[in-house]
């Protein structure tokens, strides 16, 4: 399931845990959630000008973020996949099973940025200054840069590498898929492949959208609620037309899964459920902090 410069940073940040809900191996899931602090930190250094100081003050940050998400938010993302897991068990997913483990997910991914906003916004605090807004606003235009170049490529080579992305990540759950199941996701991956510019452009608004809050600088109450409304409904505050686009790409991915999951053999199935609750568990493992 969906899916992560500040605003897309703010997002990968809070929301980081979610894509655990995507990873392969057991064993994966708790290396991956043992990495997780580094990964944040290192995303942090890359945007923001940091002094010494500021580097133990992410690094505190970040270990508060990380224990406040194993105890309030793993088992929720256990029992999350313990329900859908139960639904696999029921026979083929219906469009309806479809759209309500949609649903929930999105109320975790809500939850999960809402209880991080804080400490995000802790961090975010300490750089309001024009230095250090300015060094964030040319690292922002560099990714970006970076993204938008990437984006010329061919269009065939573009959905070469989306359609290769989904069909490893359904593969992670399911096991192989078959040539038809593989059309399947090349049908749905096709209209999609100009998407990322649009979503590109609409970043670069969120972007400035934050450098300008900064620059007023906000005390920290204030500063956890933009952090919240930006990375998640940011179109709220820069474009509001980009709301539908966003619901757009939500429904263009649950069609996707839809069909996908209604074309599963008994298999693969059976595949799906047991991968499900052996996440589950290793969630639940690192939620009791083994």
């Amino acid at each position: 399931m969906p899916e992560s410069r500040l605003p897309s940073l703010i997002l990968r940040l809070s929301g980081v845990f979610c894509v655990l809900l995507a990873l392969s191996a057991c064993s994966s899931v708790k290396l991956a959630y043992g990495l997780a602090d580094n990964a944040l930190e290192s995303r942090a250094e890359r945007y923001l000008d940091l002094d010494a100081a500021d580097e133990r003050h992410v690094q505190e940050e970040v270990a508060r973020l990380v224990a406040w998400h194993r105890t309030a938010m793993l088992p929720r993302y256990a029992a999350f996949l313990h329900r859908q897991a139960a639904v696999t068990d029921k026979g083929p997913w219906q469009p309806g099973d479809v759209e309500n483990a949609f649903a929930e997910f999105r109320g975790l991914l809500d939850e999960t940025v809402a209880g991080a906003a804080p400490y995000i916004a802790s961090v975010l605090a300490r750089h309001t200054a024009s230095g250090k807004i300015d060094h964030l606003e040319a690292q922002m235009a560099a990714y970006i840069g970076e993204e938008r170049l990437e984006e010329q490529a061919p269009f065939d080579d573009l959905l070469a590498e989306r359609v290769e992305r989904r069909v490893d990540n359904l593969e992670r759950f399911i096991g192989p898929l078959r040539d038809d199941q593989i059309e399947i996701v090349r049908w749905h991956t096709r209209p999609t492949v100009g998407d990322r510019l649009v979503w590109l452009d609409h970043l670069e608004k969120r972007q400035r959208a934050l450098t300008e809050f900064l620059r007023s600088d906000p005390a920290s109450a204030p500063l956890a609620a933009f952090v919240y409304k930006l990375a998640l409904r940011g179109y709220d505050i820069v474009d509001p037309s980009y709301g539908g686009v966003s619901e757009a790409r939500w429904r263009k991915l649950e069609a996707l899964y839809a069909d996908v999951l209604a074309s599963l053999s008994d298999d693969q199935r059976f595949n799906l459920a047991a991968t499900l609750r052996s996440y589950a568990d290793d969630i639940m493992d690192l939620a009791a902090g083994e």
